[in-house]
């Protein structure tokens, strides 16, 4: 009996993330969530949209500071005490 030919499709690539609607590093409902918890009844998508570029923009900076610190400490970890520290400072 002679082996059959199995053609493989090629396996599909993620699609890029598009820059605009749900741009971040958090969650959306995650962010609407904190929003509605600060006390706001209707939370617009754009609202959430820009707390989270804000939010992302703030956590990288803080998160640079941090690892600032740890290399002036003479280490290579991040620890909790680093994040709390760049935190107090900004």
């Amino acid at each position: 009996m002679a082996k059959k030919k199995v053609d493989k499709k090629p396996a599909k690539k993620a699609a890029p993330k598009k820059s605009g609607s749900g741009a971040g590093g958090f969650a959306s409902a995650r962010v609407e969530r904190l929003i509605r918890d600060a006390g706001a009844f209707r939370v617009s998508a754009d609202a959430v949209d820009a707390l989270n570029t804000v939010l992302t923009e703030h956590s990288l900076k803080m998160s640079k500071y941090a690892v600032e610190i740890c290399n002036n400490s003479g280490r290579k970890t991040v620890k909790s005490d680093d994040i709390r520290l760049a935190a107090s400072k900004m």
